[in-house]
């Protein structure tokens, strides 16, 4: 059977999965990266609208939003006489050079972005990342600068994107093989509990297929921005359901009689 009529069958039918347990490790190793690639189609996609989508709202909001201004010696200043605030939904964004803004005044927000003429400060879901502007006291620049940059910077926006997906796609899939690795231990206990004659590298085998209903199902919610409470916990609870399920089908060892 091919990996791709492996792929169908991994994500419904725990019979089939069963007798993939006499293959080779090696193929097992090759599904894999070919099932996380295909999970890739949709979080790599996401990954792309994401990015893209920042970029061409930063760009919009640089060149409406924000007046000129000129970053020099650790400070920001521009011509504005108060602070400049825009709201979309629950994300806030902050423009002040006055000085008027404090760290305190953005507790009120649980999503903002502050610029200010010392500090860059981030508050996403209540947590506050904080930058410093002191750490570039040689560094000099005006918003005309930025607006140039970020045109050349499109031209290589694919590029930059392509990287970022690649990156991802050998982080996730060093994790996957972490999980089958935990998985199958799991599976230990579970043969033991159902009198399976199965080795640990079997174990692995068909926990690699296992994990395929989990991994492609979180990958289409994720790209479709669909948050699913407990994700984490209900990952593991399916992968665990559904290896109990192709253990079953495992034949019970042969016991002999003695006369």
């Amino acid at each position: 059977m091919n990996i791709f009529k492996q792929f169908v069958m991994s994500l419904y039918s725990p019979k089939t999965v069963a007798m993939f347990r006499f293959q080779k490790i090696g193929k097992t190793i090759g599904y894999v990266f070919v099932m996380m690639l295909i999970s890739f189609i949709f979080v790599g996609t996401n990954i792309a609208l994401s990015i893209t989508n920042v970029v061409n709202e930063f760009e919009g909001a640089l060149e409406e939003d924000i007046p000129s201004f000129q970053f020099q010696d650790g400070h920001l200043t521009s011509d504005i006489s108060e602070p400049i605030i825009r709201q979309d939904g629950k994300q806030t964004f902050i423009f002040d050079t006055t000085g008027e803004t404090t760290r305190d005044d953005l507790d009120q927000y649980s999503d903002v972005v502050a610029i200010l003429d010392d500090r860059l400060i981030v508050v996403s879901a209540g947590q506050a990342d904080t930058f410093d502007y002191g750490m570039m006291q040689d560094v000099s620049f005006q918003k005309s600068d930025i607006v140039n940059f970020l045109d050349s910077a499109n031209t290589l926006l694919p590029l930059i994107i392509s990287v970022i997906i690649l990156v991802s796609y050998i982080f996730m899939t060093a994790l996957k093989f972490i999980g089958i690795t935990v998985l199958a231990l799991i599976g230990l206990i579970l043969k033991n509990t159902m009198k399976r004659k199965l080795s640990y590298g079997q174990l692995w085998i068909l926990s690699a297929y296992t994990v395929t209903l989990p991994t492609i199902f979180f990958a289409i919610t994720e790209a479709l921005n669909i948050i699913i409470p407990g994700q984490f916990f209900l990952y593991w609870a399916v992968a665990i359901f559904f290896l109990s399920q192709v253990i079953k089908f495992v034949p019970l060892p042969k016991t002999t009689e003695t006369e």
